[in-house]
């Protein structure tokens, strides 16, 4: 099974687990005589605060909802309050799928939007449902009000338990998909705003308790939201910054050769359309064009004799030349936001039969994502003039890799390169490029 069925299916199965606990418990919706009136707040404070995410990536975003979320924790019996944010979670991805579909006029994958749909809403309930399976067995609720620092103990833990549970499980989703480790997902999902994920569980907490005397609070706590908000911005801008900086150095390393200028960015143009054309997802398609972008960065440590040598390398030159796509991994690999994308850049020189380099990895063995930078990056190469060489027309590069499909390329890739940029569509990538940037 591939990583993606495998993603699928445990997002599914995180669905149902929540559907049918949902459908075991209804009666539970009805205990305590349900407060409409608070309820009804909660909801809309849930909506204003899910239509405005910090979009922290396309498929990392970020919003003080978690506030809202919290206090109905506190406020509401445990099977009310899970049903309220699952509901409201899974409400709020439907919106989207409306949203874009009536902006861009295109039916949107129904199989993808379901499966978001399910397990956004069942990870939301089943983190809302442990919350408030603690705070029941503890006694404490909002409406009772705080008996001592045993309470406060409790409500602690049960922001904890919320905060983890949600994360584990989308740690697990996003593992599956990539083949990467949980705990190491675990630790990186939204490394950049912890403090603020903690003050907006407590910020949760305190409009909970005041929810009691005055029930317009929910609403009115959108100032302290904001400045959360605001906090939680500055955070995901200073990353985006972090980014482009890394971007602008990488073009930097292409502006030292002129035969190799722009190189990075045709790059990730040409990975952008043959990874739409295998059919990955928007999530894969931003990480292969995010590691197309900085690829060879490596190359800023290649010393100029090398990387500028106009005509072939020895032997030994070539073994430093060979180092760049681990130099590569050791510069972005401080950076969080580059965890994503550090296999990619390592691997952006392997072969489909294992003789490629740096760690001769045999690259059928690969996830297909790792394999398509390395045919966007040769096909440049051939179709780009250098110093000991003329450029090779479109057609020769075509043969070329059609010759080394199965060796050292995989045959699917370069079957999806040749469909997607034959010579009457090369500029077609670009156009399909552009219009996503400003989508």
């Amino acid at each position: 099974m591939s990583p993606r069925r495998r993603s699928e299916l445990y997002r599914v199965v995180v669905g149902l687990a929540a559907l049918a606990l949902f459908a075991a418990n209804v009666k539970g919706l009805s205990a305590g005589h349900p407060d409409g009136w608070l309820v009804g707040v909660l909801a809309l404070a849930g909506i204003l605060a899910l239509e405005f995410p910090l979009h922290a990536s396309i498929n990392e975003k970020l919003s003080v909802a978690s506030a809202v979320f919290f206090a109905a924790v506190l406020l509401l019996p445990m099977w009310q309050a899970a049903a309220l944010v699952g509901g409201l979670q899974a409400a709020d991805l439907c919106i989207a799928a409306l949203r874009r579909t009536l902006a861009t006029r295109e039916t949107p994958p129904l199989r993808a939007v379901g499966i978001n749909v399910a397990f956004n809403g069942g990870q939301a309930y089943l983190s809302a449902l442990g919350a408030g399976w603690l705070l029941a067995g503890g006694g404490v609720s909002a409406r009772n009000g705080l008996a001592g620092p045993q309470d406060a103990a409790v409500v602690a833990a049960a922001a904890v338990l919320m905060y983890c549970l949600n994360l584990v499980m989308v740690a697990i989703a996003k593992a599956l998909m990539t083949s990467r480790h949980p705990l190491h997902l675990f630790f990186d999902t939204q490394r950049i705003a912890y403090v603020q994920f903690a003050s907006l569980y407590v910020l949760g907490a305190v409009t909970a308790f005041a929810t009691v005397r005055v029930i317009w609070i929910p609403v009115l706590a959108v100032v302290p939201a904001f400045l959360v908000y605001h906090s939680l911005r500055q955070r995901v801008e200073m990353r985006r910054d972090a980014m482009r900086a890394m971007e602008r150095m990488a073009d930097e390393v292409d502006r030292r050769d002129p035969y190799t200028y722009n190189h990075s960015q045709r790059v990730a143009i040409y990975t952008h359309a043959i990874a739409r054309k295998l059919g990955l997802g928007p999530a894969d398609v931003e990480l292969l064009e995010l590691a197309a972008k900085v690829h060879d960065i490596g190359k800023i440590r290649i010393p100029d004799s090398i990387l500028l040598k106009p005509a072939r390398l020895t032997d030994a030159e070539r073994r430093v030349m060979e180092t760049h796509p681990r130099l590569g991994f050791d510069i972005l690999k401080p950076f969080s936001e580059y965890a994503k994308v550090l296999d990619l850049v390592l691997s952006h020189h392997e072969r489909y039969d294992g003789k490629g380099y740096p760690n001769g990895v045999v690259g059928r063995r690969l996830m297909l994502i790792a394999q398509v930078i390395p045919v966007a990056d040769s096909l440049d190469a051939m179709t780009s003039a250098r110093a000991y060489r003329a450029a090779r027309s479109w057609d020769a590069a075509k043969e070329e890799l059609r010759r080394g499909a199965g060796t050292q390329w995989n045959p699917h890739v370069v079957a999806a390169a040749i469909a997607v940029l034959a010579p009457t569509e090369r500029e077609e990538p670009v156009r399909v490029a552009a219009t996503a940037a400003s989508a």
